[in-house]
């Protein structure tokens, strides 16, 4: 499409405006903005993004006469680019062809008279490109994801079926196998995708929760909840029930991502209310025969794992139906994981929270968005102020090379340089032979930028930059023939703003996404803390009943930041001694102490479970509680580099054990003891879970502290 579009500017329309903008424009929707999808989403991406650029362009154009005041609004409008990309999707993938358009039309300056040929330019090729893009080769890559995600959804629920009373540990490791490799699968096609959908919309807000849910049940499963699958089960036949129901809406949520019929969330709902009072009825009739309590104690903790399992199974169900398109039934309570604002409010409201969760000192999207605007800002007035003649360049350059580590922006530099040195080399020989020849360079046009294309997301940088130039020096020799020059003054404006990124990342958080990780996650367990306490205290009725939303809407920001940190440390590809399996275990142990707090929400809001019939057992839980947060704190501290030698408190397990059995005998001689007695128990359950994940912890949190400590030069 480029070539053609290229010649009608140049032999039709014969305005250095209009070309500029048309080639350019081309090379900014269809190589740096290749959107993917469905054609009607694809086009409206296109469509979008054309009217978006075509107002930068114009506001560009308006500056570009000063050079104080070009700088300033390039600034701002970087700033607003990079920070925008948080919301994934089409805005993620139009960010870098969006900042093309506006750097050519800041750093060539122009009267406010030039605007229309600019516009009418970039129009003419985006509109070109809508309906290149929309039927020449479109890719489906949300139909691909949709078909990854029910594939996964279908292994994790034959993994749950394997929690069936009588399966096998071998047949249960085969299956835990197939289902860990499946939702890899899934997160990997969703990480590979260019316009994946992380955007603020109910949709896709619910296809990024249910990727997080699928982890979550395998990682359970995995290491599951009760300490051995040899105690005696309670027998109740509303097990298996639980286990057909949750099942059946594993593998409904797979068919509804393909174009099925929804899952049955109510009947999960049922199944998991119906498995709770049969639970109480069988506790209360053993200890009535005169069984003893520790044997009730451990029957109650072997359908642990599988009450969890079932309520991420709802919550899975209703973020697969709400990323299909539809809606869950009203009667569903939705788990706090499920997007539960619809509509362009519910979108309105995601944004603005967002945005909110972001702007901390401590989000990594906030750093880099500062990183880009700071190193774009200075390139453009130093362009403009030394008269570069090619001043986009320098910009680009920057752009190109500025990476979240100083280390990694010099490794990155070195690699522009020698790319375009061999971009220089070969293009310029071929602009030698072919010189007086226009007809050669027009045949060789096409071949230059499908190079350059390809080369960008297939070969590597070195490769993309060399061909990039050989494309550039084609095309301006075409423009008006300068011979082999071109490429040089090409390396020098690079080099310029490869030196602007280097100072740029040296002043402005040069250690990158290690030492932000490390303080992101410290964060986010501060605040899971936070919202487990105020969970435990409702649980053990310590406090009045209360709305835990501010807490949740703490740790979830959190959470959130925390995320965006570890996708920033995954990006920077660099060698560490934190690995990404060491930091992604970091990450999934506090969304899993954050699951705990939910379901303690649950189990006392929804289903009114309180300690208050057993007070001197909720006092024993509370006490351990305490050791267990200050343990998790500690943790945050030395992940936030606060603590020289912590020293943690073991959290008794012979002390909540004995609170629960204490609770279990009042309640068998008195029934009014029952739920407080079943709170104590599901309290201390909860409080040895935590603590076993701040157990596991050890290991990664010393080899993160380690990756922090590491200055950024290496």
């Amino acid at each position: 499409m480029i070539p053609p579009l290229f010649a009608f500017g140049q032999l039709v329309l014969h305005d250095a405006q209009n070309v500029i903008f048309i080639v350019f424009g081309g090379f900014a929707l269809l190589v740096m903005s290749d959107f993917g999808g469905l054609r009607r989403p694809r086009a409206i991406a296109y469509l979008g993004a054309t009217l978006v650029g075509a107002v930068l362009i114009a506001l560009g154009t308006v500056v570009s006469q000063n050079v104080a005041l070009a700088g300033a609004v390039m600034l701002l409008v970087g700033f607003v680019i990079s920070f925008a990309s948080l919301f994934g999707g089409y805005i993620a993938a139009a960010q870098t062809g969006l900042l093309l358009a506006f750097v050519i039309s800041i750093t060539v300056p122009a009267p406010a008279a030039a605007v229309p040929a600019r516009v009418v330019g970039w129009t003419f090729a985006g509109i070109l490109a809508t309906l290149a893009a929309t039927f020449l080769w479109p890719r489906f890559e949300r139909v691909k994801l949709r078909q990854h995600a029910a594939k996964a959804c279908l292994a994790v629920a034959n993994l749950v079926d394997g929690l069936r009373p009588g399966v096998g540990d071998q047949e249960l490791l085969a299956l835990l196998e197939t289902a860990r490799r499946a939702e890899a699968s899934a997160r990997q096609q969703y990480d590979a995708t260019a316009k994946r959908p992380a955007g603020p919309t109910r949709r896709d807000r619910a296809f990024v929760q249910l990727l997080i849910e699928l982890q979550r049940i395998v990682d359970i499963v995995e290491h599951p909840f009760e300490q051995s699958r040899t105690a005696t089960p309670p027998g109740i036949e509303e097990t298996d029930r639980l286990v057909a129901v949750t099942v059946a809406a594993l593998r409904s949520s797979a068919d509804v991502l393909t174009g099925g019929a929804a899952p049955d969330l109510r009947a999960v709902e049922e199944a998991r209310e119906r498995h709770r009072v049969a639970l109480d009825r069988w506790a209360n009739q053993q200890l009535r025969a005169g069984r003893p309590a520790d044997q009730v104690l451990g029957g109650l903790d072997v359908d642990h794992t599988l009450r969890v399992v079932s309520y991420l199974a709802i919550s899975l169900g209703s973020n697969a139906l709400i990323a299909a398109g539809g809606r869950p039934e009203e009667e569903i309570a939705l788990p706090v994981s499920a997007p539960r604002l619809e509509g362009i409010s519910g979108t309105v409201t995601r944004v603005f929270r967002a945005i909110g969760t972001h702007l901390a000192p401590s989000s990594t999207v906030l750093q880099h968005s500062l990183r880009v605007a700071v190193g774009l800002a200075l390139a453009v007035w130093l362009a403009r102020s030394l008269g570069l003649s090619h001043a986009f360049w320098v910009v680009l350059g920057t752009l190109q090379v500025l990476r979240s580590t100083a280390l990694g922006t010099g490794r990155t530099t070195l690699q522009a340089l020698a790319g375009n040195v061999i971009g220089v080399l070969i293009g310029g020989i071929f602009a030698v032979l072919a010189g007086n020849h226009p007809a050669v360079m027009w045949v060789a046009l096409p071949f230059a930028i499908f190079l350059a294309a390809y080369a960008a997301t297939t070969v590597g940088f070195i490769a993309s930059q060399a061909a990039f130039t050989i494309n550039l020096i084609i095309i301006f020799n075409l423009i008006s023939p300068a011979g082999w020059q071109v490429g040089l003054v090409r390396i020098e404006d690079v080099a310029v703003g490869a030196s602007i990124s280097i100072v740029v990342g040296l002043l402005l958080w040069p250690r990158g996404a290690r030492r932000e990780f490390g303080r992101a996650v410290a964060e986010f367990y501060r605040a899971v803390a936070n919202y487990l306490d105020a969970a435990f205290a409702r649980v053990l009725d310590f406090e009045p009943p209360s709305s835990l939303e501010p807490a949740r809407r703490v740790a979830i920001q959190a959470r959130d930041r925390a995320g965006e940190a570890f996708d920033a440390f995954l990006n920077e590809r660099v060698a560490s001694p934190l690995d990404p399996q060491t930091a992604g275990l970091l990450l999934s142990e506090g969304n899993h102490a954050m699951l705990a707090a939910e379901l303690l929400d649950v189990v006392a809001g929804r289903m009114g479970y309180r300690a208050g019939g057993c007070p001197d057992g909720a006092r024993v839980v509370h006490a351990q509680e305490t050791v267990m947060l200050e343990n998790l704190v500690t943790i945050a501290d030395q992940l936030a580099l606060e603590t020289v030698s912590p020293t943690q408190k073991p959290v008794s397990r012979e002390a909540i054990r004995s609170a629960a059995l204490d609770c279990l005998r009042r309640w068998r001689n008195d029934d009014r003891a029952g739920r407080g007695a079943m709170a104590v128990v599901i309290a201390g359950e909860w409080v040895l879970n935590v603590a076993r994940l701040e157990d596991d912890l050890q290991r990664p949190v010393a080899v993160a502290v380690e990756s922090a400590r590491t200055p950024w030069w290496r």
